[in-house]
Formats: C-alpha cells, structure tokens, sequence
C-alpha cells in the first residue's frame, strides 16, 4: 500500500510538471511572437522613415520613385520591401467627375448602363450633405475618408471593389490624375486606353530615371511594405503627407498590418 502511494504521488507530480512545462513552452511562444510582432512593426516603420527619405531625395537615379516599384533595405535580421504609389496618380473618389468613374468602371468590365448608374451613385453618397459646416460656410458634404468606404455605396460588391481599389485614393484632393505616375488600374480609366497602350507606357516608364520633384509639401503616398526575418513575415499598408516643416516632414495618413504570417 506505501508503494502505491508513492507511484500515485510521483505520477502527480510528473503531471503537475508536465503542466508546467506546457504553460512555460506557452508563455516562451507568446512572449517570441510578441517580440517578433515589435521588431516587425517597428521594422515597419523604418520603412516608413528611409521611404520618405528616399522621396526626399532630388538626385536623378538616386531618388525613391513612386509608381509602385519596389525598393528594398535591410536592418540587422530583417528586410523589409517597400512599394511607394505618389497619390496624384491615383483617382480621387471625392473630386472625380461622372465622365471618369465611369471610364474606371467600364475599364474592369462594368457593362455601360450600370457603370453609369454606379458613378452617379458614388457622386451622390459623396454630395449628400451632413450636420454641420465647413470652414468657408458652406453645407458640409459626406466625403469619403479612407477608400474601402466605397463598399458603403449601394451596388459596389467586395468584387467590383476589389478591382478597382488599386486606382483609388481620397488624398489627392483634385478632380484628374497624373498619368506618369499613376498605376495600370487607373491608366485604364483613360477615355480610349487599351491594355496593350498602358503596358507600353509603363514599359517606358520602368526606363525613366527621374526621380520625384523636389518640392513634397502637401504630397501625400502610399507605401506597401512586406517586413520578413526569413521566418515570419507581415505585410503593413500606410500613407503619408509630406509638409513644410523641417521638425514634422511628414504626417502619418495611415498605418495598418495587412496581413501577417
């Protein structure tokens, strides 16, 4: 009878340290993941800084472009990939007319009627007016402030959507786009574009080695940057203004994590 209660005593104890164990491999794992999650991030942010820099940079060739090719730079174990989009290349859904709505709509296959209907109901979700005034007086209007607002339009399905994110900002605050720094998706929305044109302009433009303007005050971009330490990678999206003040180049837009695995 001793011995069976030793034996009953040492396998509790053997459970007791197995459940011990457990929940220090379980803390060890949390506190890794935690770790990676904070070298990540601010991984991230250096993108953020050496990205606005490189912008910054007036030299032909040497300058960051942004027409969403990637750059890439290393800091001790990680490396991080950055793809920076000038938001005046893109379509402000806040200031772009019927005419081009349509055309982005029509360029992903919207058949005529509904991409008509479709532009007309972005403009009046936008022109709809909200409690309040702006600055100058005037009824305040319900502007879209980030891009994914659009799936709140009636008739824009997470599909559609997806197809024309890519053209879209509501940074640029100006009714056109510039086509030498705009992406695919939004060169398509250009009356009379054809595929086979856009890839020939871009194919041009991979050749280009000048670099941004300098003057970056009120400039707003768009990074995509993937951080990874060959074992974990996470994927952020965040936009940036730049001003005229040397102590705030710049102001944060956005900042959010994409994806992470």
């Amino acid at each position: 009878m001793p011995l069976v209660s030793v034996l009953w005593g040492i396998a509790l104890l053997a459970v007791i340290a197995t459940t011990v164990m457990d929940a220090t491999g379980t803390s060890r794992k949390l506190a890794d993941n935690g770790l990676y999650a904070a070298e990540a991030d601010a991984m991230a942010e250096a993108a953020i800084v050496r990205a606005a820099i490189g912008l910054s940079d007036p030299a032909p060739g040497t300058g960051w472009r942004a027409d969403g090719r990637p750059r890439q730079f290393e800091l001790r174990k990680w490396r991080a990939v950055v793809r920076i989009q000038d938001e005046l290349g893109r379509i402000d859904l806040n200031f772009a007319d019927q005419d081009l709505l349509f055309g982005l709509l029509r360029s992903v296959g919207s058949e005529p009627q509904k991409a008509t209907a479709l532009a007309l109901s972005i403009i009046e979700w936008r022109m709809m007016p909200v409690p309040g005034v702006s600055a100058n007086g005037w009824p305040q209007r319900r502007l879209f402030h980030a891009v994914n607002e659009l799936l709140l339009v009636p008739g824009i399905s997470q599909d559609l959507f997806a197809r024309i994110e890519p053209a879209l900002t509501v940074y640029s605050q100006r009714p056109t786009f510039d086509p030498q720094l705009a992406p695919l998706e939004a060169l398509l929305a250009l009356p009379g574009a054809t595929r086979d044109q856009v890839a020939q302009a871009l194919a041009r433009r991979a050749q280009d080695t000048l670099g941004i303007a300098p003057s970056l005050k009120g400039r707003a971009f768009s990074l995509a940057i993937e951080a990874t330490d060959g074992s974990h990678k996470r994927a952020y999206r965040a936009a940036i203004r730049f001003t005229d003040d040397r102590a705030k180049p710049y102001w944060l837009l956005d900042f959010q994590i994409v994806s992470k695995s």
